[in-house]
Protein backbone atom coordinates (compact mmCIF):
# COMPACT_ATOMS: atom_id res chain seq x y z
CA UNK A 1 0.00 0.00 0.00
CA UNK A 2 1.06 3.64 -0.49
CA UNK A 3 2.46 5.29 2.59
CA UNK A 4 0.04 7.30 4.73
CA UNK A 5 1.32 10.86 4.80
CA UNK A 6 0.93 12.57 8.17
CA UNK A 7 1.27 16.27 9.03
CA UNK A 8 1.78 17.05 12.73
CA UNK A 9 0.76 20.40 14.25
CA UNK A 10 2.22 20.74 17.76
CA UNK A 11 4.47 23.15 19.72
CA UNK A 12 5.58 20.80 22.50
CA UNK A 13 9.00 19.33 21.76
CA UNK A 14 8.29 16.26 23.88
CA UNK A 15 5.05 15.50 22.03
CA UNK A 16 6.77 16.08 18.69
CA UNK A 17 9.53 13.68 19.61
CA UNK A 18 7.03 11.01 20.70
CA UNK A 19 5.07 11.20 17.44
CA UNK A 20 8.23 11.33 15.31
CA UNK A 21 9.78 8.33 17.08
CA UNK A 22 6.55 6.31 16.91
CA UNK A 23 5.80 6.95 13.25
CA UNK A 24 9.43 6.41 12.30
CA UNK A 25 9.00 2.74 13.24
CA UNK A 26 5.98 2.21 10.97
CA UNK A 27 6.79 1.27 7.38
CA UNK A 28 3.50 2.44 5.88
CA UNK A 29 3.45 5.89 7.54
CA UNK A 30 5.48 8.93 6.51
CA UNK A 31 5.66 12.09 8.63
CA UNK A 32 5.78 14.74 5.90
CA UNK A 33 5.72 17.87 8.02
CA UNK A 34 5.98 19.42 11.46
CA UNK A 35 4.04 22.69 11.88
CA UNK A 36 3.26 24.98 14.80
CA UNK A 37 0.90 27.48 13.13
CA UNK A 38 -1.99 27.35 10.66
CA UNK A 39 0.15 29.21 8.12
CA UNK A 40 2.84 26.52 8.27
CA UNK A 41 0.16 23.82 8.15
CA UNK A 42 -1.40 25.32 5.02
CA UNK A 43 2.04 25.43 3.39
CA UNK A 44 2.67 21.72 4.06
CA UNK A 45 -0.83 20.82 2.87
CA UNK A 46 -0.23 22.62 -0.43
CA UNK A 47 3.22 21.10 -0.90
CA UNK A 48 3.01 17.60 0.61
CA UNK A 49 -0.68 16.64 0.25
CA UNK A 50 -0.96 14.80 3.61
CA UNK A 51 -3.62 12.17 4.20
CA UNK A 52 -3.75 12.86 7.95
CA UNK A 53 -3.42 16.10 9.92
CA UNK A 54 -2.67 15.34 13.57
CA UNK A 55 -3.40 18.37 15.76
CA UNK A 56 -1.86 18.30 19.22
CA UNK A 57 -3.00 20.09 22.36
CA UNK A 58 -0.23 22.70 22.47
CA UNK A 59 -1.09 25.20 19.74
CA UNK A 60 -1.93 28.93 19.68
CA UNK A 61 -5.07 28.76 17.54
CA UNK A 62 -8.63 27.46 17.82
CA UNK A 63 -8.16 23.80 16.93
CA UNK A 64 -11.86 23.19 16.29
CA UNK A 65 -12.16 26.19 14.03
CA UNK A 66 -9.15 25.02 12.02
CA UNK A 67 -10.51 21.47 11.89
CA UNK A 68 -13.77 22.86 10.52
CA UNK A 69 -11.81 24.77 7.87
CA UNK A 70 -9.78 21.70 6.85
CA UNK A 71 -12.87 19.48 6.66
CA UNK A 72 -14.58 21.92 4.31
CA UNK A 73 -11.57 22.83 2.16
CA UNK A 74 -9.86 19.42 2.11
CA UNK A 75 -12.46 16.67 2.60
CA UNK A 76 -9.88 14.12 1.43
CA UNK A 77 -7.78 14.83 4.54
CA UNK A 78 -8.58 13.16 7.86
CA UNK A 79 -8.09 15.31 10.95
CA UNK A 80 -7.18 13.59 14.21
CA UNK A 81 -7.38 15.69 17.37
CA UNK A 82 -5.37 15.06 20.53
CA UNK A 83 -7.14 15.83 23.83
CA UNK A 84 -5.94 15.81 27.43
CA UNK A 85 -9.14 14.16 28.64
CA UNK A 86 -12.22 12.51 27.17
CA UNK A 87 -15.31 14.67 27.60
CA UNK A 88 -18.73 14.10 26.06
CA UNK A 89 -18.95 17.67 24.74
CA UNK A 90 -15.48 17.33 23.25
CA UNK A 91 -16.47 14.29 21.20
CA UNK A 92 -19.71 15.89 19.99
CA UNK A 93 -17.89 19.04 18.95
CA UNK A 94 -15.08 17.10 17.27
CA UNK A 95 -17.55 15.09 15.20
CA UNK A 96 -19.50 18.17 14.10
CA UNK A 97 -16.39 20.03 12.90
CA UNK A 98 -15.35 16.98 10.90
CA UNK A 99 -12.61 15.32 12.95
CA UNK A 100 -12.27 11.65 12.13
CA UNK A 101 -10.91 10.61 15.53
CA UNK A 102 -9.93 11.90 18.97
CA UNK A 103 -7.08 10.34 20.93
CA UNK A 104 -6.31 11.05 24.56
CA UNK A 105 -2.86 12.17 25.73
CA UNK A 106 -0.72 10.54 26.93
CA UNK A 107 -1.24 7.91 24.25
CA UNK A 108 0.60 4.71 23.48
CA UNK A 109 2.37 4.12 20.20
CA UNK A 110 -0.18 1.47 19.22
CA UNK A 111 -3.13 3.82 19.85
CA UNK A 112 -1.57 6.56 17.76
CA UNK A 113 -0.84 4.27 14.83
CA UNK A 114 -4.26 2.63 15.09
CA UNK A 115 -5.98 6.04 15.05
CA UNK A 116 -4.02 7.18 12.01
CA UNK A 117 -4.73 3.98 10.09
CA UNK A 118 -8.45 3.89 10.96
CA UNK A 119 -8.88 7.56 10.06
CA UNK A 120 -7.11 7.01 6.74
CA UNK A 121 -9.36 4.04 5.92
CA UNK A 122 -12.43 6.02 6.97
CA UNK A 123 -11.65 8.84 4.55
CA UNK A 124 -11.05 6.32 1.75
CA UNK A 125 -14.44 4.75 2.44
CA UNK A 126 -16.10 8.16 2.41
CA UNK A 127 -14.49 8.96 -0.94
CA UNK A 128 -15.97 5.77 -2.37
CA UNK A 129 -19.41 6.62 -0.95
CA UNK A 130 -19.40 10.14 -2.35
CA UNK A 131 -18.10 8.91 -5.70
CA UNK A 132 -20.75 6.20 -5.92
CA UNK A 133 -23.64 8.39 -4.77
CA UNK A 134 -25.81 9.07 -7.79
CA UNK A 135 -28.60 11.65 -7.80
CA UNK A 136 -31.85 10.16 -6.53
CA UNK A 137 -33.80 8.91 -9.47
CA UNK A 138 -37.05 10.40 -8.25
CA UNK A 139 -36.96 13.53 -6.17
CA UNK A 140 -39.90 13.75 -3.83
CA UNK A 141 -42.11 16.83 -3.78
CA UNK A 142 -43.10 16.03 -0.20
CA UNK A 143 -41.74 14.15 2.77
CA UNK A 144 -42.08 10.39 3.02
CA UNK A 145 -44.00 8.69 5.82
CA UNK A 146 -42.23 7.64 9.02
CA UNK A 147 -43.56 4.49 10.71
CA UNK A 148 -41.98 4.06 14.14
CA UNK A 149 -42.22 0.62 15.76
CA UNK A 150 -41.90 0.79 19.54
CA UNK A 151 -42.43 -1.05 22.81
CA UNK A 152 -40.83 -0.58 26.21
CA UNK A 153 -41.20 -4.32 26.80
CA UNK A 154 -38.37 -6.40 25.40
CA UNK A 155 -39.05 -9.66 23.59
CA UNK A 156 -42.37 -8.66 22.04
CA UNK A 157 -41.09 -8.98 18.46
CA UNK A 158 -40.32 -5.39 17.42
CA UNK A 159 -37.62 -6.38 14.95
CA UNK A 160 -39.80 -9.17 13.57
CA UNK A 161 -42.60 -6.63 13.06
CA UNK A 162 -40.31 -3.93 11.61
CA UNK A 163 -38.55 -6.12 9.05
CA UNK A 164 -41.68 -7.82 7.78
CA UNK A 165 -43.66 -4.56 7.69
CA UNK A 166 -40.94 -2.76 5.73
CA UNK A 167 -40.90 -5.48 3.08
CA UNK A 168 -44.69 -5.71 2.98
CA UNK A 169 -44.90 -1.96 2.35
CA UNK A 170 -42.57 -2.31 -0.63
CA UNK A 171 -44.31 -5.30 -2.21
CA UNK A 172 -46.74 -4.90 -5.06
CA UNK A 173 -46.29 -1.14 -5.51
CA UNK A 174 -43.76 1.44 -6.58
CA UNK A 175 -42.93 2.61 -3.08
CA UNK A 176 -39.37 3.07 -1.88
CA UNK A 177 -38.85 1.81 1.66
CA UNK A 178 -36.00 2.21 4.12
CA UNK A 179 -35.65 0.26 7.38
CA UNK A 180 -33.69 2.04 10.13
CA UNK A 181 -32.34 0.18 13.15
CA UNK A 182 -32.31 2.66 16.05
CA UNK A 183 -31.91 -0.02 18.68
CA UNK A 184 -28.37 1.30 18.99
CA UNK A 185 -27.23 -1.10 21.70
CA UNK A 186 -28.80 -4.39 20.65
CA UNK A 187 -30.15 -3.87 17.14
CA UNK A 188 -30.23 -6.99 14.99
CA UNK A 189 -32.16 -6.12 11.85
CA UNK A 190 -29.16 -7.25 9.79
CA UNK A 191 -29.39 -10.68 11.41
CA UNK A 192 -33.12 -10.86 10.78
CA UNK A 193 -32.45 -10.06 7.12
CA UNK A 194 -29.23 -12.10 6.76
CA UNK A 195 -27.21 -9.04 5.77
CA UNK A 196 -23.58 -8.17 6.32
CA UNK A 197 -23.27 -4.40 6.88
CA UNK A 198 -20.68 -2.45 4.95
CA UNK A 199 -21.59 0.69 6.88
CA UNK A 200 -23.54 1.41 10.05
CA UNK A 201 -25.24 4.48 11.49
CA UNK A 202 -21.93 5.61 13.01
CA UNK A 203 -20.43 5.97 9.53
CA UNK A 204 -23.22 8.40 8.66
CA UNK A 205 -22.70 10.28 11.92
CA UNK A 206 -19.03 10.64 11.04
CA UNK A 207 -20.04 12.14 7.67
CA UNK A 208 -22.99 14.07 9.12
CA UNK A 209 -21.86 17.43 7.71
CA UNK A 210 -22.25 16.19 4.14
CA UNK A 211 -25.40 14.11 4.48
CA UNK A 212 -28.22 14.71 2.04
CA UNK A 213 -30.75 12.38 0.47
CA UNK A 214 -28.35 11.37 -2.31
CA UNK A 215 -25.29 10.62 -0.19
CA UNK A 216 -27.20 8.86 2.58
CA UNK A 217 -28.44 6.20 0.16
CA UNK A 218 -24.86 5.14 -0.52
CA UNK A 219 -24.55 4.19 3.16
CA UNK A 220 -27.60 1.93 3.08
CA UNK A 221 -27.58 -1.83 2.51
CA UNK A 222 -29.82 -3.11 -0.29
CA UNK A 223 -31.93 -6.17 0.52
CA UNK A 224 -33.16 -8.66 -2.04
CA UNK A 225 -36.75 -7.54 -1.36
CA UNK A 226 -35.97 -4.06 -2.67
CA UNK A 227 -35.85 -2.22 0.65
CA UNK A 228 -32.74 -0.40 1.91
CA UNK A 229 -31.43 -0.90 5.45
CA UNK A 230 -29.53 1.36 7.85
CA UNK A 231 -28.00 -0.93 10.51
CA UNK A 232 -27.19 -0.14 14.12
CA UNK A 233 -23.56 -0.23 15.21
CA UNK A 234 -21.59 -3.40 15.64
CA UNK A 235 -19.87 -1.82 18.67
CA UNK A 236 -22.50 -0.45 21.08
CA UNK A 237 -19.87 1.30 23.23
CA UNK A 238 -19.48 4.09 20.64
CA UNK A 239 -23.20 4.88 20.62
CA UNK A 240 -22.72 7.42 23.40
CA UNK A 241 -21.48 9.82 20.73
CA UNK A 242 -24.72 9.64 18.73
CA UNK A 243 -27.06 12.51 19.56
CA UNK A 244 -30.66 13.44 18.82
CA UNK A 245 -29.34 16.06 16.41
CA UNK A 246 -27.60 13.34 14.39
CA UNK A 247 -30.77 11.22 14.26
CA UNK A 248 -32.83 14.25 13.22
CA UNK A 249 -30.50 14.98 10.28
CA UNK A 250 -30.56 11.31 9.25
CA UNK A 251 -34.35 10.98 9.39
CA UNK A 252 -34.88 14.22 7.49
CA UNK A 253 -32.60 12.99 4.70
CA UNK A 254 -34.34 9.60 4.57
CA UNK A 255 -37.80 11.17 4.50
CA UNK A 256 -36.72 13.11 1.44
CA UNK A 257 -35.48 10.00 -0.33
CA UNK A 258 -38.08 7.33 0.54
CA UNK A 259 -41.83 6.91 0.54
CA UNK A 260 -41.70 4.99 3.82
CA UNK A 261 -39.12 5.02 6.59
CA UNK A 262 -39.73 2.19 9.07
CA UNK A 263 -37.87 2.68 12.35
CA UNK A 264 -37.08 -0.21 14.70
CA UNK A 265 -36.73 1.39 18.14
CA UNK A 266 -34.97 0.38 21.39
CA UNK A 267 -37.13 -0.96 24.22
CA UNK A 268 -36.94 2.26 26.22
CA UNK A 269 -37.45 6.01 26.08
CA UNK A 270 -34.00 7.31 25.18
CA UNK A 271 -33.12 10.93 24.38
CA UNK A 272 -30.94 10.36 21.27
CA UNK A 273 -33.78 8.56 19.44
CA UNK A 274 -36.49 11.09 20.34
CA UNK A 275 -36.61 12.41 16.74
CA UNK A 276 -38.11 9.05 15.72
CA UNK A 277 -41.11 9.98 17.86
CA UNK A 278 -41.17 13.58 16.65
CA UNK A 279 -41.13 12.59 12.97
CA UNK A 280 -43.47 9.60 13.38
CA UNK A 281 -46.58 9.76 11.22
CA UNK A 282 -47.63 6.48 12.82
CA UNK A 283 -46.36 5.01 16.07
CA UNK A 284 -46.90 1.25 16.14
CA UNK A 285 -47.00 0.15 19.78
CA UNK A 286 -46.29 -3.59 19.89
CA UNK A 287 -47.85 -5.72 22.61
CA UNK A 288 -48.45 -9.40 23.24
CA UNK A 289 -51.29 -11.09 25.14
CA UNK A 290 -49.53 -11.22 28.53
CA UNK A 291 -50.52 -9.25 31.61
CA UNK A 292 -47.01 -7.93 32.30
CA UNK A 293 -46.65 -6.71 28.72
CA UNK A 294 -50.05 -5.02 28.70
CA UNK A 295 -49.26 -3.20 31.95
CA UNK A 296 -45.97 -2.05 30.50
CA UNK A 297 -47.56 -0.83 27.28
CA UNK A 298 -50.30 0.98 29.17
CA UNK A 299 -47.70 2.82 31.23
CA UNK A 300 -45.84 3.73 28.03
CA UNK A 301 -48.99 5.13 26.43
CA UNK A 302 -49.62 7.25 29.54
CA UNK A 303 -46.05 8.55 29.29
CA UNK A 304 -46.59 9.46 25.64
CA UNK A 305 -49.80 11.30 26.57
CA UNK A 306 -47.91 13.24 29.25
CA UNK A 307 -45.32 14.17 26.61
CA UNK A 308 -48.21 15.47 24.45
CA UNK A 309 -47.61 12.89 21.73
CA UNK A 310 -50.70 12.97 19.41
CA UNK A 311 -53.12 10.25 20.48
CA UNK A 312 -54.35 9.67 16.93
CA UNK A 313 -50.87 8.56 15.84
CA UNK A 314 -50.64 5.75 18.41
CA UNK A 315 -51.68 2.43 16.87
CA UNK A 316 -51.74 -0.77 18.91
CA UNK A 317 -50.48 -3.94 17.25
CA UNK A 318 -51.14 -7.24 18.99
CA UNK A 319 -48.39 -9.69 18.14
CA UNK A 320 -48.57 -13.45 18.77
CA UNK A 321 -52.35 -13.44 18.99
CA UNK A 322 -53.59 -16.89 19.98
CA UNK A 323 -57.25 -17.89 20.07
CA UNK A 324 -56.45 -20.37 22.85
CA UNK A 325 -54.95 -17.65 25.06
CA UNK A 326 -56.79 -16.63 28.21
CA UNK A 327 -56.33 -13.01 27.20
CA UNK A 328 -58.54 -12.21 24.21
CA UNK A 329 -58.34 -9.28 21.83
CA UNK A 330 -61.24 -7.58 23.60
CA UNK A 331 -59.31 -7.85 26.87
CA UNK A 332 -56.31 -6.15 25.26
CA UNK A 333 -58.51 -3.34 23.93
CA UNK A 334 -60.23 -2.90 27.28
CA UNK A 335 -56.94 -2.79 29.18
CA UNK A 336 -55.28 -0.29 26.82
CA UNK A 337 -58.39 1.80 26.27
CA UNK A 338 -58.34 1.75 22.49
CA UNK A 339 -59.11 -0.53 19.56
CA UNK A 340 -56.44 -2.71 18.05
CA UNK A 341 -55.00 -1.39 14.81
CA UNK A 342 -53.62 -4.74 13.69
CA UNK A 343 -53.28 -8.35 14.82
CA UNK A 344 -50.46 -10.74 13.91
CA UNK A 345 -51.19 -14.39 14.69
CA UNK A 346 -48.93 -16.53 16.84
CA UNK A 347 -46.80 -19.04 14.95
CA UNK A 348 -43.72 -19.55 17.09
CA UNK A 349 -42.17 -22.20 14.87
CA UNK A 350 -42.48 -20.07 11.75
CA UNK A 351 -41.18 -16.95 13.52
CA UNK A 352 -38.11 -18.77 14.88
CA UNK A 353 -37.37 -20.33 11.48
CA UNK A 354 -37.66 -16.91 9.89
CA UNK A 355 -35.28 -15.23 12.34
CA UNK A 356 -32.78 -18.09 12.27
CA UNK A 357 -32.64 -18.18 8.48
CA UNK A 358 -32.70 -14.42 8.02
CA UNK A 359 -35.67 -14.71 5.68
CA UNK A 360 -38.76 -12.68 6.68
CA UNK A 361 -42.10 -14.47 6.71
CA UNK A 362 -43.54 -12.17 4.03
CA UNK A 363 -40.93 -13.64 1.68
CA UNK A 364 -40.73 -17.27 2.83
CA UNK A 365 -44.40 -17.86 3.74
CA UNK A 366 -46.50 -14.99 2.33
CA UNK A 367 -49.67 -17.14 2.33
CA UNK A 368 -49.36 -18.09 6.00
CA UNK A 369 -51.64 -16.36 8.50
CA UNK A 370 -48.64 -14.35 9.73
CA UNK A 371 -47.66 -13.34 6.21
CA UNK A 372 -51.24 -12.31 5.42
CA UNK A 373 -51.34 -10.33 8.66
CA UNK A 374 -48.37 -8.23 7.57
CA UNK A 375 -49.86 -7.72 4.11
CA UNK A 376 -53.07 -6.49 5.70
CA UNK A 377 -51.10 -4.19 8.03
CA UNK A 378 -49.16 -2.68 5.13
CA UNK A 379 -52.35 -2.12 3.12
CA UNK A 380 -54.01 -0.45 6.09
CA UNK A 381 -51.08 1.91 6.65
CA UNK A 382 -50.91 2.76 2.93
CA UNK A 383 -54.66 3.33 2.82
CA UNK A 384 -54.56 5.61 5.87
CA UNK A 385 -51.81 7.74 4.36
CA UNK A 386 -53.54 7.90 1.00
CA UNK A 387 -56.74 8.93 2.77
CA UNK A 388 -54.84 11.78 4.41
CA UNK A 389 -53.26 12.79 1.13
CA UNK A 390 -49.78 11.71 2.25
CA UNK A 391 -49.04 9.36 -0.66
Amino acid sequence: MDKIKVLLIEKSSDDKDLVTETLGKVDYVNLVGDATTTEEANYYIGEKYPNIVLIGTNVDFDRYEFTDFLSKEYPEIAVVLVENQLLEDTMYRAIFVGAKDVIISPFTSSKLVDSIYRSFELVKDKEVVHRESAPTRRRRSSNGNVVTVFSTKGGVGKTFISTNLAIALSKGNDKRVCLVDLDLDFGNTVLALNLIPRFTIMDIVDDIRNIDQDIIESYLIPHESGIKVLPANAKPQINEFITAEHIEIILKALRGAFDYVVVDMPARFYEPVNPAFQFADVLIMVTTPEISTLRNIKASILTLHELNFPKNKIKILLNRADSSSQIKTKDVESTLGQSLYSVIDADYKLAIQSLNSGTPVVISKPRSSVGKGFSALAKKISSDFEGNGRN
